[in-house]
């Protein structure tokens, strides 16, 4: 672990909101940068994929290397939102929504009855970025 700078603190708390002096009202259009929201998109897949580890019932090697992978989403996403509009990076975080609601099937009584894996970033065919 290390400490951010003062460069990716800025990004990380949207590109506007970060003072390293202190909290500082600003402008209403501070909001999330790409860059996060993106690394947010591989972590909801990453997550996702360690929950249909376990409900599958996969070995505990397995799931330790899908929370491996989980970190491994957030960075990578966070590396593609860092080239990417907020618009781009939002229909990123659209579509891996998508792909997990695709994922997963239920029965008629609402009950997850399978969890498959999902991609990240998602394939084009999968709800991809196209």
């Amino acid at each position: 672990m290390r400490e951010l700078t003062s460069v990716e603190m800025t990004e990380v708390s949207g590109g506007c909101c970060y003072n390293p002096c202190g909290y500082h009202p600003v402008a209403p259009s501070c909001g999330p940068s790409a860059s996060v929201i993106a690394a947010y998109a591989g972590y909801l897949a990453g997550q996702y994929n360690v929950q249909a580890d376990i409900f599958n019932g996969a070995s505990c090697s397995t799931i330790q290397s899908a929370i491996c992978n989980m970190f491994a989403d957030v960075q990578t996403g966070y590396t593609m939102g860092q080239s990417m509009t907020v618009k781009q990076a939002t229909t990123l975080l659209n579509n891996v929504e998508s792909s997990i609601r695709g994922a997963v099937t239920t029965n008629c009584w609402g009950c997850v009855t399978s969890m498959n894996l999902i991609d990240f970033p998602p394939s084009a065919s999968n709800g991809g970025l196209g």
